[in-house]
């Protein structure tokens, strides 16, 4: 009985995705590093509507091109504060598989102009980065087509 508990919880905490915690900081030097990765950053949060209607797109996107050096980061804004009670129980419903973040940082005004000058904070918003260069931007909905469009731009680039 304890081997099938112990089992059990195991499978729990494999299966569970996790939402990660940093600072914008920490966000900031993860993408900005100088390697062959392209970093597709979408900036979401469960209260909103043309966020979540996107969060397939990614994963889609997640799934095509996991054989190249690319790398899906869904960034959370929700509140701090509402990250056990709701951003995780939304991120295991909806059974996301891309790397989930979520920003600490309670002053968007200090970190949003660090990722795109011309964004205006409203989301959802796109970013793909490559050698810590905004190679694109897109501020309200991307639509699958023009994800997978500007994630093979990038792609053949390094080809």
């Amino acid at each position: 009985m304890l081997i099938c508990g112990l089992i059990s919880l195991l499978f729990l905490s494999v299966n569970s995705q996790s939402v990660r915690l940093l600072s914008s900081t920490e966000l900031l030097s993860e993408v900005n590093k100088q390697n062959d990765t392209l970093y597709v950053l979408n900036f979401w949060a469960t209260w909103c509507k043309p966020c979540i209607e996107e969060l397939p797109w990614f994963e889609t996107a997640g799934k095509k091109y996991k054989d190249n050096t690319v790398k899906i980061l869904l960034i959370n804004l929700d509140f701090n504060s509402k990250v056990n009670n709701q951003v995780i129980p939304f991120v295991r419903k909806k059974e996301l598989k891309s790397e989930i973040l979520h920003l600490t940082d309670t002053d968007p005004n200090q970190w949003i102009n660090k990722i795109d000058s011309a964004w205006s904070g409203a989301i959802p918003a796109t970013v793909l980065m490559k050698n810590g260069k905004v190679t694109f931007f897109k501020e309200g909905q991307v639509s699958e087509k023009e994800l997978h469009i500007e994630i093979g731009k990038q792609i053949q680039k390094t080809d």
